[in-house]
């Protein structure tokens, strides 16, 4: 091909493909941030376990006292009264129980009858009132000299279950692009099947941390002989119960006074609710972006003396507080702020309609929770399934004619991950999901 007339230029250089040298960076930029997950603050805690069965059960003893409804009255405004109260209630009741009302005012229930009337007189001769839809508490007793023991009282066990999951991911690279190399390096190498392995690895952990977080439990087990859910060998599928199902379904279920404001209303009415479930002094809050803007507006902002007196003490612990609180002390119990950027994916929950997960702060005590033997037990941990020398905490395996040992004629190199592994949760009650 003959030449063409002209000076030699930058532009007629860079148009001849590939000859021009060019300028490239050799790493590849990590715009997703898919690493930093709730599977690595379970680890990082210590807080995993293998249960010797795919479903793990916890038994939670029942309250000692009952809140009564009252649902009719006769009597009121007299020194004896007669009350309709809820079925469970009257099971529970004894003659010689003390009754104290919401005034106040105290009782003695002198009889039973044979529906779930109870008759209370007052125990200082001044008059009771009490009107349908109020609540009694049977606090304590009183016998007379010399009388026989009321009936004997029982108390059972709630049964609280969840079961583990399966999870899988591949990677799979063939012969000629294995050892092709590319501009770029990975993990030091310029090999793309290192990206690919890497990223495939961090795609298998995040759906662990996902369904820890977003899971529901299924109906289904893998012990099912008809199973509703089954994969395309039809096989069973069950799936594990997490956070924000443990929060909704046994925990508490809050709403923010007023929408999209943390204040310390909110912190007073949530200490006030924990408390009166005499929950621990230590909580892990796990955040998204929005409820971490608005604990932080907050908890920055408590200088202002129109916000807390001068006279108040207060204290924050954790990082310096210009670079955000981690630690949050205040009203007698400690808040652990942990950013989890899962709770504001872009495309798992943070979309316009997405779901409200997003917007939610996740509280689960920190502190071990007591038996009634006295021993002390993690509340959260990951359940992982494990046998003998096979540990179903994480397994790879590596099949094809490229694998280490080669497995088949095939000239690939096949990486399989396998997890089986659940969340649970002791005493859930005592969580919440602030909203």
């Amino acid at each position: 091909m003959p030449g063409t007339i002209g000076g030699l230029s930058k532009s007629y250089v860079s148009s001849i493909e590939f000859l021009d040298q060019r300028e490239i960076l050799n790493k590849v930029l990590d715009i997703t941030n898919e690493e930093l997950s709730f599977i690595d603050v379970m680890e990082l805690t210590g807080r995993s376990k293998p249960p010797s069965v795919p479903e793990y059960h916890h038994f939670v003893n029942e309250e000692l006292y009952v809140l009564a409804t009252v649902t009719a009255v006769t009597g009121s405004g007299t020194t004896a009264v007669t009350a309709t109260i809820d079925a469970t209630s009257f099971a529970y009741v004894n003659v010689g129980e003390l009754v104290l009302f919401t005034n106040g005012k105290v009782g003695l229930v002198k009889s039973k009858a044979s529906t779930t009337n109870i008759v209370v007189h007052s125990v200082d001769g001044t008059n009771i009132t009490l009107t349908a839809a109020d609540k009694v508490s049977f606090f304590s007793n009183a016998a007379g000299e010399g009388s026989l023991s009321p009936a004997a009282k029982r108390w059972g066990v709630t049964k609280y279950a969840n079961q583990v999951q399966i999870f899988k991911g591949k990677f799979e690279v063939t012969d000629v692009q294995k050892a092709s190399k590319v501009e770029v390096e990975f993990q030091g190498k310029p090999f793309y099947m290192y990206k690919g392995q890497h990223e495939s690895l961090m795609k298998f952990r995040n759906d662990i941390s996902a369904a820890m977080i977003f899971g529901k439990k299924s109906t289904t087990k893998f012990a099912d002989a008809n199973p509703v859910l089954v994969d395309a060998e039809s096989k069973p599928v069950q799936t594990t119960m997490g956070l924000d199902q443990y929060a909704t379904t046994l925990g508490k279920d809050l709403s923010l006074l007023t929408s999209g404001s943390v204040t310390l209303a909110d912190i007073k009415a949530l200490t006030q609710s924990l408390n009166t479930d005499r929950a621990p002094q230590e909580y892990f809050v796990f955040v998204g972006t929005a409820q971490n803007i608005l604990w932080d507006d907050l908890f920055n902002n408590l200088g202002n003396s129109a916000l807390l007196s001068q006279g108040a003490r207060f204290q924050i612990a954790g990082k310096q507080i210009e670079l955000g609180i981690d630690t949050i002390k205040i009203y007698g119990r400690t808040y652990y702020k942990k950013f989890l950027p899962i709770l504001d994916h872009k495309n798992i929950v943070n979309f316009t309609g997405g779901y409200n997960a997003k917007d939610a702060a996740y509280g689960v005590p920190a502190s071990k929770i007591k038996t009634n033997d006295g021993q002390m037990v993690d509340r959260m941990q990951v359940r992982y399934m494990a046998e003998g020398g096979t540990d179903f905490k994480y397994r790879e395996i590596l099949l094809g004619g490229l694998a280490h040992v080669p497995t088949s004629e095939r000239s690939v190199l096949e990486i399989h991950y396998e997890s089986i592994q659940g969340l649970e949760i002791l005493g859930a009650q005592q969580m919440f999901k602030l909203k």
